[in-house]
């Protein structure tokens, strides 16, 4: 079978096709490779003209710098607790007996000695009943005993009965003042508990709880109402026991409670624990607060700290302006028109001012930075822009 042969000029235009393909790609290399140089070369003008640019000043407001100033920071120890009333009551039942009446509610106001609760006397009236009865019928044995007592009294003095006779007369005599005497306790026991019925304030505060509803029957000894006194409360705070040395009765604690938001409020140190917590081996310290117009309440949380003796005067700067680096305290100050860094040795600090001492490193007049931004470096340009008077 005989199949067609290539035509004789096909190596020619093979040959004339690869080589238009590789002069292409050749143009095509070259282009990119002007690219790249031209980028190349407006990279570069680019650095040299920010070389060559002056740098760019920065510039501060009145708030965004602060002047070094002397003053004495107070030494403080933090602290937080909660606030608990010095006084309050559990009011329980004397007596068994099924709840009558509840004359408050929680939240209400009660003055000492007001009427609280009410429990059925019917069982304490019934038992009063039996005890002066059987008083009645003593104080009558009594009587006849003592008539009998006297009358055979003269008759012993005449010899018409025995000493041993007369004895025992005057032995029914003792027993029946003894069962009279009895018999009055009793009395007084069932009319105690007809009073005892009536439940009242043992002091004026407010109904913390109420634990018991009409219709219940009571034991002796159960709990019925929570009063509290919240004209004076106690905040139980504990220290860390390095700091305890430092802290004695009488100190001002100053705290702010959550849900007061930035309200200050005061007491005193009035008693210190003699024994550390042991799961943390902090000291609790108790800090009377007077509380007159009643807005603090009982189980708030507290923070605050305790005021310690006063430092002399030392160079302060705001927290806020001081940075830390490898364990090392520094400033940004402006000096002659330019950013400078210096570093300190600090004091003591107060969070509550947001100031902290300088030990050493700055003194008294120097310009710092107090905001925190980015970008500061050393021997920038900076400038303090001045407040422009109302017009």
């Amino acid at each position: 079978m005989n199949t067609p042969s290539s035509p004789p000029h096909a190596p020619a235009l093979w040959r004339r096709a690869s080589f238009w393909v590789l002069l292409v790609a050749a143009v095509a290399l070259a282009g990119v490779g002007a690219l790249v140089a031209q980028r190349m070369e407006s990279a570069k003008a680019s650095e040299a003209a920010k070389k060559d640019a002056p740098p760019q000043t920065l510039e501060f407001g009145p708030g965004d710098v602060a002047v070094v100033q002397l003053q004495p920071l107070a030494r403080t120890v933090a602290l937080s607790g909660s606030l608990t009333p010095v006084t309050q009551a559990l009011v329980k039942s004397s007596v068994a007996g099924e709840v009558r009446q509840v004359l408050v509610r929680e939240g209400e106001s009660v003055r000492q000695g007001a009427v609280l609760a009410q429990l059925d006397t019917t069982d304490a009236r019934s038992r009063l009943d039996a005890a002066l009865a059987d008083q009645a019928e003593r104080r009558s044995r009594q009587e006849i005993a003592l008539r009998n007592r006297d009358t055979n009294q003269a008759l012993l003095k005449q010899n018409f009965i025995s000493q041993n006779a007369y004895d025992q007369l005057i032995s029914t005599h003792q027993g029946s003042e003894a069962a009279l005497q009895w018999a009055d306790a009793q009395v007084k026991l069932a009319r105690k508990a007809i009073d005892d019925a009536v439940v009242r304030a043992p002091i004026s505060g407010q109904v913390a709880k109420r634990l018991v509803n009409v219709g219940e029957r009571i034991a002796p000894d159960a709990a019925i109402l929570s009063i509290v006194d919240l004209s004076r409360l106690e905040l139980e705070a504990t220290v860390p026991a390095s700091d305890v040395a430092t802290i004695a009765p009488g100190q001002v604690v100053h705290f702010q409670v959550d849900g007061f938001g930035t309200r200050a409020f005061a007491g005193r140190v009035e008693r210190i624990n003699p024994v550390a917590e042991a799961s943390s081996r902090s000291i609790k310290l108790f800090v009377a607060v007077p509380n007159a117009d009643g807005s603090l309440r009982g189980g708030m949380f507290a923070q605050g700290a305790v005021s310690l003796a006063q430092s002399s005067p030392m160079p302060v700067v705001p927290i806020s302006a001081v940075f830390e680096e490898a364990a090392q305290s520094y400033v940004f100050t402006i000096e002659d028109g330019k950013l400078a860094k210096r570093a300190l040795r600090l004091g003591l600090r107060d969070e509550a001012l947001g100031l902290v001492e300088v030990s050493s490193g700055l003194a008294a007049g120097a310009t710092v930075v107090r905001i925190r931004m980015k970008g500061l470096k050393v021997g920038a340009p900076a400038v303090v822009r001045k407040l422009s008077a109302p017009t």
